[in-house]
């Protein structure tokens, strides 16, 4: 495949990079030591960051791994997004890339859990979908870091957000997170579709529940 000079050919090299850049964050995530209730954000995604450049899986995949990097073109109308995680083909062009935006869930501080549903959705999701974060790309993931790993109550959580801000969203259907059309197999991975303005196709946001101290994904069965 020939990628001189083609953005379409770009974003098709991201797009079918996807499930590889999940599995990838699925699989360094389960050698992640236990995360403690009140643990912080930005130390735990920049030793997410470390490991999955270590990752042995990471050498085969065509992108860079980076943190905290800015978006330098984000849409017109939106600040300069500082993202988490990027994942960035080796091309030259700064625009395409897969961004992984990551939130803690389910904190507890002082014996007092708090969600952080809302959160999740205003300070992360509309990122994307305000164009601040993947303005020319098609994909886009959000990661929950779930501190107490009850994964349900965290799902819960964020879908209720989500419902409750369905329209600012740009929700393509029911609005509901609906299992990965990537890896549609893993119990914890789910997606959402939006429309977003001026764009011609669809944006696919994944949304991964990470447990603090759970060894191993759960996978449900696929007919």
């Amino acid at each position: 495949m020939s990628f001189g000079g083609n953005p379409t050919a770009w974003l098709d090299l991201i797009d079918s990079q996807v499930p590889d850049i999940l599995r990838l964050i699925l699989s360094t995530w389960d050698e992640m030591p236990s995360l403690s209730p009140d643990a912080l954000e930005d130390s735990t995604t920049e030793a997410l960051c470390r490991a999955l450049r270590k990752n042995r899986t990471s050498a085969s995949l065509p992108f860079r791994i980076d943190i905290q990097i800015v978006e330098l073109d984000p849409a017109a109308g939106q600040d300069q997004g500082r993202m988490d995680i990027t994942f960035s083909p080796m091309i030259p062009h700064e625009a395409f890339y897969f961004c992984l935006e990551c939130k803690r869930l389910n904190v507890t501080n002082h014996g007092r859990r708090r969600t952080l549903g809302t959160e999740y959705v205003t300070q992360g999701m509309f990122r994307f979908v305000a164009r601040q974060y993947g303005d020319q790309v098609r994909h886009g993931g959000m990661l929950g870091y779930v501190l107490d790993s009850r994964v349900d109550l965290a799902i819960t959580a964020v879908q209720t957000a989500i419902r409750a801000r369905r329209e600012d969203l740009k929700i393509a259907g029911e609005g509901d997170l609906r299992q990965s059309s990537f890896l549609p197999e893993m119990e914890h991975v789910f997606e959402t579709a939006h429309i977003r303005d001026e764009a011609t196709s669809q944006f696919l946001l994944q949304h991964i529940f990470a447990p603090a101290n759970l060894p191993k994904w759960p996978v449900r069965t696929v007919p």
